[in-house]
């Protein structure tokens, strides 16, 4: 299919979608329909990166309930990257060495000291490869679980870029804030990334003074991290620049790592919010803790701050279009439950997972995949094996490929677009349509067919997936059960059977007769073939 009937079928299918929600609806009901392979690969590739068939399976012996809950609790705490890196060249041809850290041990806590700002940069450098490399590791031997992608999720909600924090040790002390508090309490996280140094840095509150308010920070706090630009969010202006007032004074350590707040540089006055805040006044002190967590109080003692967060939270995991009908009967119970337990996430992502609204038909094989969907998703689904995340001398070459693969597609690791995070999940009218381009949909299709080719992924043991392999009409459903969300028609179907397995015909048997002969020329290429015109329909791009 060219490029141009990719666009203009994922177009009709959105369309389609659209008209289809409006004739049918679930709401936060429990969830007590099938529990077959559709859905557990829904589950499962919403809330990971891929379903592979050992999960599926896994899943499968699960009721609904009993998998949300695994999903949402089976966490980990990794070790920290490490250097992998060796001596660093200057610009004189002499090579110096990272003398704080040696090679396999962590750098995180060191404060790259070296005299020469050159070789400091170079070691910075280095120290940022190694933590993209480290992060890649972990998404793609993630467990069981959705960490991973709430891990995503924050940086998106925060999306702090490496390009104004410039500094290792600062942007992985910001995403571990965010591993941390991945599953945990929204309002606690928002009040850490306030002054967590990498965000000091990123929207220059450390700039922010009594003498010289800078309000970048209060401004995108408000309207990114908590209540939003909606109709019901009626924060003013004045309310930017009271907020900035509260924050005056937090300042940055490098050595030891972490912020601190600079009393001589606080705005010591009143502070006097609008009526959409009640009207409240944060009295003006020389504890910077005490204006802050006022600050935190105010803005989440709003209804809009849940029902924010919600909308996001929904748009990343469910669908980007949020109607009256979904604002009414998912988002605000969903938002209530939120608030009820005091901001903690997991109530809410609880809720949503176990609805009808969650897994009702029209709500899936209804977004494009992001890049780290179509790519770790895709090698993960293969069963392709890759080396522990903690293999630095194997694994982190192969990490930092898929992070290289992801940015060309769109998707790079601390570097959204902007503040905003990716516009896949917020810019209208297209979203998550913004994933395929004249740019990224030849890398997506490269990036696919180079699995094939250079025999990265092992079509034969894929195949031996089905339940029936030797039978055709079986090995296409299994497989492409497995493999798209969006079901293919049995023209297509039977397309593919003819065309890939049969040599152009309509007779079962030569294939039969192939795999069982064990004629492993006709098998491998007959499933190189499928495979890569699988992984180029438009249906393999829907989640």
């Amino acid at each position: 299919m060219d490029r141009r009937a990719f666009f203009n079928r994922a177009m009709n299918n959105r369309v389609a979608a659209s008209e289809s929600r409006n004739k049918m609806f679930a709401g936060l009901n429990p969830y007590s329909g099938s529990w077959t392979i559709n859905e557990v690969t829904h589950l499962l590739k919403r809330t990971m990166f891929g379903a592979k068939k050992a999960d599926v399976d896994y899943f499968l012996t699960l009721n609904p309930d009993v998998a949300v809950d695994e999903l949402l609790n089976n966490t980990t705490t990794p070790s920290p990257p490490v250097r992998d890196y060796g001596l660093l060249e200057d610009d004189f041809g002499m090579l110096h060495d990272d003398l704080g850290v040696a090679q396999g041990q962590t750098w995180v806590n060191d404060p790259n000291t070296a005299s020469d700002p050159g070789i400091r940069g170079s070691i910075n450098a280095r120290r940022v490869q190694s933590l993209k490399k480290w992060w890649s590791g972990l998404i793609i031997n993630q467990g069981r679980s959705i960490q991973e992608k709430m891990v995503l999720f924050w940086h998106h909600h925060f999306s702090i870029q490496e390009s104004e924090v410039e500094n290792a040790q600062f942007l992985y002390k910001h995403h571990n804030l965010l591993r941390t508090n991945a599953l945990g309490n929204f309002k606690t996280l928002v009040r850490e990334v306030t002054i967590d140094p990498a965000m000091l840095l990123h929207l220059n509150g450390y700039l922010n003074s009594k003498q010289a308010p800078d309000e970048n920070y209060a401004r995108e706090m408000q309207e990114l991290f908590t209540v939003g630009i909606g109709p019901d969010s009626l924060y003013t202006e004045d309310d930017v620049i009271a907020a900035a007032r509260v924050l005056t004074g937090w300042r940055i350590n490098s050595d030891p790592l972490g912020s601190f707040f600079q009393a001589s540089a606080h705005d010591t006055g009143a502070k006097t919010f609008s009526a959409f805040y009640n009207s409240t006044t944060i009295p003006g002190s020389t504890n910077g803790d005490q204006e802050l967590d006022a600050l935190m109080n105010m803005i989440f003692n709003t209804d809009e701050a849940a029902r924010f967060i919600c909308r996001k939270l929904y748009k990343w995991f469910v669908y980007y279009q949020i109607d009256t009908a979904t604002e009414t009967d998912v988002i605000i119970p969903m938002a209530q439950v939120l608030k009820s337990n005091n901001y903690d996430i997991k109530p809410a992502l609880t809720l949503l997972f176990k609805s009808e609204h969650f897994f009702d038909t029209i709500n899936q094989a209804c977004y494009i995949k992001s890049p780290f969907d179509i790519i770790v998703g895709t090698l993960r689904e293969f069963n392709t094996p890759f080396p522990a995340y903690t293999n630095y001398t194997t694994g982190y070459p192969l990490f930092y490929s898929l992070y290289q693969r992801a940015a060309e597609m769109q998707q790079e690791l601390f570097q959204p677009p902007d503040v905003s995070g990716w516009p896949s999940y917020y810019q209208e009218p297209m979203h998550y349509e913004l994933w395929v381009n004249s740019n990224s949909l030849p890398r997506r299709a490269d990036f696919t067919d180079a699995l094939v080719d250079d025999s990265v992924i092992d079509v034969r043991a894929f195949a031996n997936y089905s339940s029936n392999p030797a039978d055709p009409n079986q090995l296409i459903a299994d497989v492409t059960a497995l493999l798209l969300r969006y079901p293919l028609s049995v023209n297509s179907k039977n397309y593919v059977k003819s065309r890939f397995l049969l040599n152009n015909t309509t007779d079962d048997t030569i294939w039969t007769n192939a795999w069982n002969s064990n004629n492993n020329t006709v098998i491998n290429n007959s499933l190189r073939n499928m495979f890569k015109f699988l992984m180029n329909l438009p249906e393999f791009h829907l989640c």
